[in-house]
């Protein structure tokens, strides 16, 4: 649904910027309030995207963060950067948090940008919200692309053109606390098989979007392992019928399948 050549993903080479350290003294505008984390300052800075290979302006902006490693000099985060279009779109909300079982620091960065008019899918909201995590290593920030990937990005929200159809279930801090408490979160960190139950009857789609619906479906009561999530969507795998199924379907539409959990 979201075509992937509209939005480019940045590959930040890790850099240092001039010394520095505040980003007060960076060049470029603060998209956003630096934040403070254990040992230094993230800056949040409006920058021209450059080409990868000829490392000239491409004639678009985009949000980098920079790392200020107590007090040193900035350096750029290393991995893929925010989403863009015409516009490097805005930071919703960014915050630091301690999760997993070691309780290390990440970084979320929930990020939304409008997409221009000509581009914009019908029935949509024409805004695209993502979630980018990053933690330390070192002196620098790394973008964490399993946590990135599981979290995802989507309209904020999708229509038949009567009532929504989707909405992207991490638009705010709350939203994103509340998803790393979920069952599913497991699979942010490692691969797995997770047990789950129909809530209800709820179609099967061949890919994570609206678009890809399918007339399959599975019913109330139907049991099911997930090993895959992004942006709210759940990749099952099923085996009760007559031919096993891998398809997707909303995380919204399972329970946790307590009983086979126990069986493990």
């Amino acid at each position: 649904m979201i075509k992937s050549w509209l939005f480019l993903a940045i590959v930040l080479v890790s850099g240092s910027a001039c010394a520095k350290s505040t980003c007060v003294d960076m060049h470029g505008p603060q998209s956003y309030q630096p934040l403070s984390i254990k040992n230094g300052t993230i800056c949040f800075v409006r920058e021209p995207m450059l080409d990868l290979k000829t490392r000239t302006p491409i004639g678009a902006d985009a949000i980098s963060l920079y790392y200020i490693f107590n007090g040193f000099s900035a350096v750029k985060a290393e991995g893929r950067g925010l989403l863009y279009d015409d516009t490097p779109g805005e930071i919703v909300d960014a915050f630091s948090s301690s999760v997993g079982y070691d309780h290390r620091e990440k970084i979320f960065v929930i990020h939304a940008i409008n997409v221009r008019e000509s581009l914009v899918e019908p029935n949509s909201s024409g805004k695209l919200y993502s979630v980018a995590v990053f933690y330390q290593i070192g002196n620098t920030l790394r973008r964490d692309e399993r946590a990135s990937d599981w979290f995802g990005a989507d309209y904020s929200s999708l229509s038949d053109g009567r009532s929504v159809t989707y909405k992207f279930p991490y638009q705010s801090r709350r939203d994103v606390q509340q998803a790393m408490d979920s069952p599913f979160a497991l699979l942010m960190i490692r691969d797995g098989f997770i047990p789950v139950k129909l809530k209800n009857k709820s179609y099967l789609f061949d890919g994570p979007n609206i678009g890809n619906k399918t007339r399959k479906y599975l019913i109330e009561g139907d049991r099911a392992t997930v090993d895959k999530v992004t942006a709210g969507w759940c990749h099952v795998n099923y085996s009760g019928g007559a031919k096993p199924l891998e398809m997707w379907l909303m995380c919204s539409a399972l329970d946790i399948d307590e009983q086979a959990k126990k069986l493990e």
